[in-house]
C-alpha cells in the first residue's frame, strides 16, 4: 500500500473537494500533525486533484497556495502540469489566468511555476503566453529558465530569446557553453546552430549540426524551419 495513503484522511479530504469547499479543506489540515499534514498534501496533489474537472481544479490551487505556497505549489503544480500536456487542462482558461495572475506576485513561485509549465508546453506561441502572464519580461530572465528545459518549443523560444543580446557575445558564448554542457542532443545541436548563427568560433566542439546561410533566414522567421533544421 501507498506509505502516503491514508484511508481516514483520504475520505475527509474527497468529502470536502465533493463539495468544493477549499475553505473546508484548510480548515481540516490546519488540525493535523506535521506528519498528517504532509500526507494530506500529497492525497489532495496526487489523488484529489486529478479527478477534478478544470474549474474546481484551478480554484483549489488558488486557494491552497494562497493559504501556503511553500506547502501545497510544486506539488499541485506536478499534476497541473501533468494534465496540461495531456490536454485535460488549458493553459489559456480563466482558471489558469487567475492562478497565474496569484502566483506571479512572488519571485520564487513564479520561478517554480515555470518550471514545472515549460516542459510541457508544446509551442513557443504558449511558451511566450506563459512568460507574459507570469511577467518574466527581462531576456535574461527568460533565459535563465529556458536553458533548463530540454524540448524544441523552448529551444526555438531561447534562440528568439537571445536576440536581444546579440550584442552581448561573452552571454552567447556562455549559453552555447552551457548547452554543450547539458549533455543533451538537442542542446549539442542548438549550441551549434547558435554557433554558426552569431559567428562564435570561440565555442569549440565537434558538431553534426551542419546549417546552411539560407536555411538562418527561415529559422528567424518560422518555428517549422527551426524544427527542419534541427531535425526534428
Amino acid at each position: 500500500m501507498d506509505k502516503h495513503y491514508n484511508p481516514a484522511l483520504y475520505a475527509r479530504l474527497q468529502q470536502l473537494a465533493g463539495q468544493s469547499d477549499w475553505q473546508g479543506v484548510l480548515s481540516y489540515i490546519r488540525t493535523l500533525s506535521n506528519a498528517q499534514f504532509r500526507t494530506a498534501g500529497y492525497m489532495l496533489g496526487e489523488r484529489i486533484m486529478p479527478a477534478l474537472g478544470e474549474a474546481a481544479t484551478w480554484e483549489m490551487a488558488c486557494v491552497l497556495c494562497n493559504d501556503d505556497a511553500k506547502a501545497f505549489l510544486v506539488t499541485l503544480m506536478k499534476t497541473i502540469a501533468e494534465r496540461i500536456g495531456n490536454g485535460e487542462l488549458h493553459l489559456r482558461s480563466t482558471g489558469a489566468r487567475t492562478f497565474l495572475a496569484q502566483v506571479k506576485g512572488n519571485a520564487i513561485d513564479r520561478q517554480k511555476a515555470a518550471m514545472q509549465l515549460l516542459p510541457v508546453l508544446a509551442s513557443p506561441d504558449d511558451i511566450r503566453w506563459l512568460m507574459r502572464h507570469l511577467d518574466i519580461e527581462e531576456g535574461r530572465d527568460q533565459l535563465a529558465l529556458l536553458l533548463r528545459v530540454p524540448t524544441k518549443a523552448a529551444s526555438y523560444a531561447l534562440f528568439c530569446t537571445l536576440r536581444y543580446a546579440e550584442h552581448d557575445r561573452p552571454l552567447l558564448i556562455r549559453t552555447a557553453q552551457f548547452l554543450i554542457q547539458r549533455g543533451d542532443g538537442l542542446g549539442f545541436n542548438l549550441a551549434s546552430l547558435i554557433r554558426t548563427y552569431y559567428g562564435l568560433d570561440e565555442v569549440k566542439g565537434t558538431f553534426s549540426l551542419h546549417v546552411q546561410p539560407y536555411q538562418l533566414a527561415r529559422i528567424e522567421a518560422s518555428y517549422d524551419a527551426f524544427c527542419d533544421v534541427m531535425k526534428f
